[in-house]
């Protein structure tokens, strides 16, 4: 039996087709030991990387936003506090024909020619420490009376006992924050002033409601009218057209001690304004608006506003439950403001 002849086309065909696949196969084994090797040095050279080779630089710190501040690299609030006895409010718009108050407190100097008090209080009174700021951040008293961060209680120049010293400013005033006049009754107000400010209205002493004033002692002013007043609202009340006012016969002064006397007689229904212990006008009214606010030294409810901030000083605040007549009027007067000979049912700021 013969064998077949081999097909040696094929064979070498198979052959060729082996030799080149070996081929490959070494030169991608080649190509993957190259990458490792790479890696291994690249791995060596970050190892072993000298340490004097800079890190990268972060960059500068972010800027934090304080509240009510400035932005301060790195936190930090960038606010400088305000020395703790400094008033720092405002004063509020007036909402009458008053002249706009002063926004801060300037510093007492002499009254000689400049109109405002002397100097700063000294000692105490009242629970204020001298130059008027409260003992412990909190409102300090007087007989009963908060009183606000910018009241100065003590001398003034010309007047021998304790005065209120007041600047013009809405944190300057003492409320009693409850009803002192029973203003369904006969009553009389009374006090020493010093007026320091040319224009605008100024309260001394009112008593009122959360919308408007019951009754209103001290300055009135609007263009060239300018009268010490004493004014209420009748028992309709909490309007302008519902004003009764009692104005004196003069200006009023700047710069001088003035005794300021309300009167407001229930039977006679009629108010009466005194200066200096002398009648000034006396104007028929049907009775007194009933109100529930504190009594006010240095400011007035006006519109739900307060407004009129004395400026100036403020002494011998007297409140009695009976009108006086014209010779008690007269006798207080005559003892500089401090005696009518019927004590007082209330008072403050008396020698």
């Amino acid at each position: 039996m013969s064998s077949a002849t081999p097909d040696w086309a094929a064979l070498a065909e198979a052959r060729e087709r082996e030799q080149r696949r070996k081929r490959m196969i070494r030169i991608g084994g080649g190509a993957a030991a190259v990458a490792v090797v790479g890696a291994l040095v690249a791995g060596a050279l970050v190892l072993t990387r000298p340490s004097t080779v800079p890190e990268a630089d972060p960059g500068p710190a972010a800027a934090t936003v304080q509240p009510d501040g400035d932005a301060v690299p790195g936190g930090g609030s960038g606010l400088t506090p305000a020395p703790s006895g400094t008033p720092s409010g405002s004063a509020s718009a007036s909402a009458s024909a008053s002249g706009p108050a002063s926004g801060s407190v300037s510093a007492p100097v002499s009254a000689s020619g400049s109109g405002k008090p002397t100097g700063k209080a000294s000692g105490k009174a009242g629970g204020v420490p001298s130059g008027g700021a409260p003992a412990s951040g909190a409102p300090a008293a007087l007989n009963g009376m908060v009183l606000g961060g910018g009241t100065a209680i003590g001398p003034t120049e010309g007047h021998s006992g304790p005065t209120m010293q007041l600047f013009g400013n809405s944190i300057g005033w003492a409320d009693s924050q409850a009803p002192v006049v029973d203003t369904g009754h006969s009553f009389t107000v009374s006090a020493v002033v010093r007026n320091n400010a040319p224009t605008g209205g100024r309260a001394v002493v009112t008593q009122g409601g959360a919308s408007y004033y019951s009754f209103y002692l001290g300055r009135d002013y609007w263009g060239t009218h300018n009268q010490w007043v004493f004014k209420v609202q009748t028992a309709a009340g909490d309007q302008d057209n519902t004003t009764y006012q009692a104005f004196s016969t003069a200006p009023a002064t700047t710069g001088q001690w003035t005794l300021l006397t309300g009167v407001y007689d229930a039977a006679a229904k009629r108010i009466l304004l005194y200066v200096d212990g002398t009648l000034q006008q006396a104007t028929p009214v049907t009775g007194i608006w009933q109100t529930t606010g504190g009594l006010q030294i240095g400011r007035v409810r006006y519109k739900s506003q307060w407004t009129d901030f004395w400026d100036g000083a403020i002494a011998d605040v007297q409140v009695w439950d009976q009108a006086l007549p014209a010779a008690a009027v007269g006798r207080l007067h005559g003892s500089g403001g401090t005696a009518a000979g019927t004590p007082a049912d209330r008072s403050w700021l008396l020698p």
